[in-house]
């Protein structure tokens, strides 16, 4: 059964794998994502990982709570964000999910609470 740490790290520090690659390992065909309340399908997440993957230079996933049960699965985390013009996330995500019978991701409903956000000055 995947984890979201594993997940994230083949969708935004695994370059060996494309994000298609990576979103087949660990998402399901008919996945669907709510964040911060706006539901997206799977071409749509995939879409978002492709363009984040231009953004981030790497992610760092510190999980602070996970609890899976059967199907159902919770977790909480920080992730700190570096990106490749040198600015930086970090976020508190909180997360419930499902998971679909071979142990990808069906279903996630997360929050994410803003912990710090550096951009780069501009250049003068």
């Amino acid at each position: 059964m995947t984890t979201l740490k594993d997940a994230i790290e083949d969708l935004l520090n695994n370059r060996q794998l494309t994000a298609a690659e990576a979103v087949d390992r660990h998402f399901g065909p008919d996945f669907r994502q709510r964040t911060n309340g706006t539901w997206g399908d799977r071409a749509t997440f995939l879409a978002r990982i492709s363009d984040f993957r231009d953004v981030v230079e790497h992610a760092t996933i510190t999980v602070l709570d996970e609890l899976g049960d059967a199907d159902r699965y919770a977790e909480r985390h920080v992730i700190d964000l570096l990106k490749r013009d040198g600015g930086r996330i970090r976020q508190e995500i909180y997360v419930f999910a499902t998971r679909d019978p071979d142990g990808r991701f069906a279903r996630i409903e997360e929050t994410t609470l803003m912990l710090e956000q550096q951009e780069m000055p501009e250049a003068t």
